[in-house]
């Protein structure tokens, strides 16, 4: 097996050497490889860039490319070799899309010279590769964000170099732009053989296209391995500075993480307004509650009720669910009860609000075992199977009171879990829905739901 296409070994580089912003960084990358940087703003990703590309000396160690070392080539042989997509590119002038590609032919051609129709093939091949044929005429200028990324990668091909350098290419783009792009990296990787390094802030993008990662925390290398084991809870929160929340997937008896996301937030943010809802104020003529209800009489309302973790939002739906019975509504949906160990919660319960039957949802976990698992739980696929089941029921019930509890990340972050529930929402025309979010996806949760109001159950 030939070695890395390219080696950094020990780098150390500062804007002042007194204050170093990398610190002996290692780090290599094989042929068809994708890495990604990692880690919060000023943790020296682009400074490693510029290091690498040799835009930047590194103060300390050393960088071979194919084993050579990099320092010792000229500024041409290097960007021969190796190639730096910047962040999204504004030009001034209103080039062609070609003529911005074909500046990628510059260390092959010499001083005042001009492309070859040679060079001009390569460029239009690059296009091609990258899905932009028919695009060579186009003003740059003219491009969304996405198609002058492409441009720029196109570009770096056009410079038929081994490495490609890529700083935070996802920047400023929607979600499909990022993921057509990505895209575009991957496929290049896999089937054309080139190696890229790839600035991110998206641990979701690492998570879909890395092959390995590295993670940087003030400079200094975190950790360095595979997607399994750099992207964990531990160490996601610990290169951010911030709860991490990993969703996985245990796959032949191996962890395969499939979501990240912050972990809960368990204060809701100023700017969402709430309202004060008792339920035990439901028989009391002009209370907020009293209100909702009635209104709900001719269109469907929607609560979405949320609070720090511990503080009874269940046990708010079950005591709305009692007053609701007592005036003879008809109830349905799911209630998710604690299954508790003295003071600790060892697991959760899913219970049918209109027969009763309850069934185990999940459990702490205590090894990989198998299923849909979070770093804390593993979910029982047969009970979200029984409780879509559940909610599908409910949703052709028309009921006075439909509850879903709870909506998390499976839900309104990876669209699985109890997918039925949002469904059975959606359908409502009248009628009261109680649905259970956490703080951190409330906002995930009002744009489905604009028009829902929100119930902290702290509010007194």
């Amino acid at each position: 097996m030939s070695g890395p296409k390219l080696q950094a070994t020990d780098l150390t580089f500062g804007y002042d050497p007194a204050r170093p912003v990398v610190q002996d960084v290692s780090l290599h990358v094989d042929a068809s490889e994708v890495v990604f940087l990692l880690g919060h703003n000023g943790s020296g990703k682009t400074s490693l860039l510029a290091c690498l590309s040799g835009v930047q000396r590194a103060n300390a160690g050393s960088i071979t490319i194919d084993g050579r070392d990099a320092y010792a080539m000229t500024p041409t042989e290097r960007a021969q070799r190796i190639g730096l997509i910047p962040q999204l590119h504004v030009a001034v002038f209103g080039y062609d899309v070609l003529d911005v590609v074909l500046m990628g032919r510059a260390p092959h051609l010499s001083t005042f010279s001009a492309p070859t129709r040679e060079d001009r093939a390569i460029a239009l091949e690059s296009l091609d590769r990258v899905g932009l044929a028919g695009f060579h005429e186009r003003r740059y200028t003219q491009l969304s964000g996405g198609e002058r990324q492409l441009v720029m990668v196109a570009r770096g091909l056009t410079q038929r170099c081994d490495v490609l350098l890529m700083d935070e290419p996802d920047a400023h783009l929607d979600p499909r732009n990022q993921l057509r792009v990505l895209e575009v990296v991957s496929d290049l990787a896999r089937e054309h053989g080139l190696s890229f390094v790839v600035s991110s802030h998206a641990p979701n993008s690492a998570l879909m296209f890395a092959d390995r990662v590295l993670l940087l925390r003030h400079g200094r290398t975190l950790a360095l391995g595979s997607v399994k084991d750099t992207l964990t809870e531990t160490l996601l929160s610990e290169a951010y500075a911030m709860p991490t929340e990993v969703i996985s997937k245990t796959v032949n008896g191996q962890r395969v993480p499939r979501a990240i996301l912050p972990r809960r937030i368990d204060k809701v943010p100023d700017e969402i307004a709430t309202l004060a809802l008792d339920p035990d104020a439901l028989e009391q003529p002009g209370s907020s509650l009293a209100n909702l209800v009635h209104a709900s009489r001719t269109r469907a309302q929607r609560t979405l009720v949320t609070g720090a973790r511990g503080t009874g939002k269940s046990r708010w739906c079950e005591r709305l669910v009692d007053q609701a019975r007592r005036r003879g509504w008809r109830v349905a949906g799911v209630l998710s009860p604690p299954v508790m160990d003295g003071e600790h919660k060892v697991g959760i319960d899913l219970l049918d609000l209109t027969t009763g039957q309850r069934q185990r949802l999940a459990d702490v976990r205590r090894d990989a075992g198998q299923g849909t698992t979070t770093e804390r739980w593993r979910f029982e696929d047969a009970t979200l199977s029984w409780g879509n089941e559940v909610l599908r029921r409910a949703q052709h019930a028309a009921p006075q009171l439909l509850v879903v509890d709870e909506l998390g990340p499976l839900e309104l972050q990876r669209d699985a879990g109890l997918l039925a529930g949002i469904a059975a929402i959606d359908a409502l025309e009248q009628g009261l829905a109680c649905v259970v979010v956490r703080p951190s996806l409330l906002d995930a949760a009002l744009k489905r739901w604009p028009d829902a109001i929100v119930v902290d159950v702290e509010d007194r």
